[in-house]
């Protein structure tokens, strides 16, 4: 029997892209007849895509057989961004535009409007979309965002930790959830040894997710997802200076609970080598959401991690 990935019946839209180019297609994937319909997007940030997409075609590799609404694909969702591993599109240049922070788009503005503009119609006709970020090419992540309505979505995808979604201006999901469509913004994954564990865990949470929405229907139920640990409003930590960054935590640390006082990482000197700043927990409970697992170098007022508080 064929997959849900052979399945696909693939559009595109035409964008106005560089000189060189001219346009760009923004390619999504579309299978199923009738019933309720998910979208699932990947690489709103050019440099979150890969993992997340990834875990997307593992999810569409069930039997075509198992589909019992719609659903539509959007691996990369911000191809120029992708290509280059950033965050967002350097077509945009001089001024740097967030994709997801500017739906529903404007089909005669920037570059990243005008994705936006392209992609709002597929949200639009949606029941349900997840939209799927994480770490990236420099940090790991480990949490959900829920949003209200959505809460049962959110516990299904099975992150270590979930959060109230913020109310962001111009985001994907707002944008969304402003519709009155079943949302969740996962932030999973990134690069780093785990990656695969990541994204199979990403394909777990879809298949749960979409198996209580109706969308699927597989043969052995899914597993019941790990109880995600709530917490509070999350703060990031940045580097007061730059340096050379040497993780104390590394990458096995992403989604656990360390206690007050655990080193997580130092900054060294660029030029002697000597710490210049320590990282330790602040918590009596510090929720690890997002960290560098990796020596690099960075510039001062480089986010390093992201933590909360467990409620």
């Amino acid at each position: 029997m064929k997959t849900i990935y052979e399945s696909l019946a693939w559009k595109e839209v035409r964008l106005t892209a560089h000189a060189a180019a001219q346009h760009i297609a923004l390619k999504y994937g579309e299978a199923g007849a009738t019933g309720t319909r998910a979208t699932l997007i990947a690489g709103t940030h050019g440099d979150e895509g890969p993992w997340s997409a990834l875990a997307i075609k593992l999810f569409c590799e069930n039997a075509i057989g198992a589909l019992k609404g719609r659903l539509r694909v959007i691996f990369t969702a911000n191809a120029l961004a992708a290509e280059v591993e950033r965050r967002n599109s350097w077509i945009d240049s001089p001024n740097s535009v967030d994709l997801d922070g500017v739906f529903p788009g404007n089909p005669e503005g920037s570059h990243s409007e005008r994705v936006a503009a392209a992609i709002a119609p597929l949200i639009a006709d949606s029941d349900v979309v997840i939209d799927l970020h994480g770490g990236g090419t420099w940090c790991v992540n480990a949490f959900v965002k829920r949003f209200e309505g959505s809460e049962q979505l959110a516990a299904d995808l099975g992150a270590p930790f979930i959060s109230n979604a913020p109310n962001k201006p111009g985001g994907l999901t707002t944008y969304a959830k402003s519709l009155g469509i079943k949302v969740a913004n996962v932030e999973v994954g990134g690069r780093s040894s785990r990656e695969m564990y990541w994204t199979e865990r990403n394909v777990k949470g879809l298949e749960r997710a979409l198996v209580r929405l109706s969308v699927l229907d597989l043969a052995a139920p899914p597993a019941p997802a790990e109880k995600s640990i709530d917490v509070g409003a999350t703060a990031p930590m940045r580097a007061k200076v730059g340096g050379i960054f040497v993780p104390t935590l590394r990458e096995d640390a992403v989604g656990t609970i360390v206690p007050k006082g655990t080193e997580m990482g130092k900054i060294l000197d660029l030029h002697t080598l000597a710490e210049l700043q320590t990282f330790t927990a602040p918590h009596e409970q510090t929720a690890m959401m997002l960290m560098r697992p990796q020596i690099c170098t960075f510039e001062g007022s480089a986010l390093v991690y992201v933590i909360a508080r467990p409620t």
